[in-house]
Formats: structure tokens, sequence, C-alpha cells
């Protein structure tokens, strides 16, 4: 575990942790510049008596974001925050995902305990394989990585030969890549005579 006390607590003590989270954050979107705050002006923190009290709570959409394009979504002033992602835009305007220094703490945070999970410890070499960019694919498993202390390859997307030269040489034990892109990992592998089994590679 990364941080044992967390992720130990009994489900009583999560679910009190929770609710209380779920108050503070409901009270402080309430008193924020955030476009969407309107939403919630019926309902006060108080009205939260038990998480099943999430059913009373709107959803927010994906349309909804979109039409608060760049930043009145936010509840912190753009001041306050270090850095944003993007969705790709594709199928609409794209969403803006800005995050605070707190923010970024947490999900490396997050990421380390997911790695964790994964049985990486401080003596892995991680190759990260999704892309640096408006896309946060890579960011997370960097910041993970990062606290939990491992060893880092930020290869980024693509470049398949590379990859596996990457893996071989630098003796990396561990990657982070999108669901679907170990398989064309495989396949190219194949196609070049490459043997996993003449690395250290293990997750």
């Amino acid at each position: 575990m990364f941080n044992p006390k967390m992720e130990t607590l009994p489900r009583e003590e999560i679910e009190k942790l929770q609710l209380e989270r779920l108050r503070k954050t409901l009270r402080f979107l309430k008193n924020s510049r955030s476009k969407l705050k309107e939403k919630y002006k019926e309902i006060e923190p108080e009205d939260i008596k038990s998480l099943d009290d999430l059913k009373n709570l709107p959803f927010t959409t994906k349309d909804e974001l979109r039409d608060c394009y760049p930043f009145e979504h936010i509840a912190v002033p753009i001041e306050e925050c270090a850095r944003m992602h993007m969705s790709s835009g594709t199928t609409g305007t794209p969403v803006i995902n800005a995050m605070t220094k707190g923010d970024i703490e947490q999900w490396g945070e997050i990421m380390a305990r997911c790695l964790v999970c994964a049985t990486l410890t401080p003596k892995d070499r991680l190759q990260i394989m999704p892309s640096f960019g408006l896309f946060n694919g890579g960011f997370g498993f960097h910041y993970g990585a990062e606290k939990l202390g491992c060893f880092i390859v930020p290869a980024g997307a693509g470049r398949s030969l590379l990859q596996l030269k990457l893996i071989k040489e630098l003796g990396v034990t561990a990657i982070g890549a999108i669901a679907s892109y170990p398989a064309r990992l495989l396949e190219v592998a194949k196609e070049n005579g490459f043997d996993f089994r003449e690395t250290k590679l293990r997750t």
C-alpha cells in the first residue's frame, strides 16, 4: 500500500469522511465563481444527510461543460490554476480541465496508489506510453511514479520500435499505457522478432 492509513480505514470512517467532504465541496461550489453553481442553489450542504442523498444532486452534462468554454465552469480564479488539459473536441467544443497545485498533488497520490496496486515499488523503471500534451494521458502516470519514487522513462505515444528498444536497453520493468496499446506492441514485437523474455519487463 502507498498510504496504509487511508487505504485501511474502516468502511464507516470512509463513509463519514466522504460525507464530510461532499458537504464541504458543495459549500465551496455554492460560494464559487463557477457558472454551474446555479444548478445547486436550492440545495444546502446540510440537506445531505447520507451518501444516499447523492441521488438528489443534479447531473452535470458534457453539453453544460461545453457551454462554459473556456473557463466559466471553473470554481477558482484562473490565477489559482497551475495547468490545464482538455478533451479532443472531435465531437464538439473541447472541455477544459483546469487544475490547481492541490489537484495535481491529489492526482499524484491517487496514481501512486494505483501503481502500488499494480505491484510497482521505488525499485521499478516505468516507461510511460500515453502522450504528454493537452490530453492528460501520460501525466498521471508521471506524477504517480514520481511520488512512488520510480525511475521514469517518459517515452510518450507511438514509435513502437523505439518503445521496444527502450524497454530492452534501459531495463524497463513496467509500462503504463492506454488499454489497447500493449496489444499493438505485441504485434510489432512479433513482426520484428523481439523477445520479451530477453527483457526485465514484468508489469
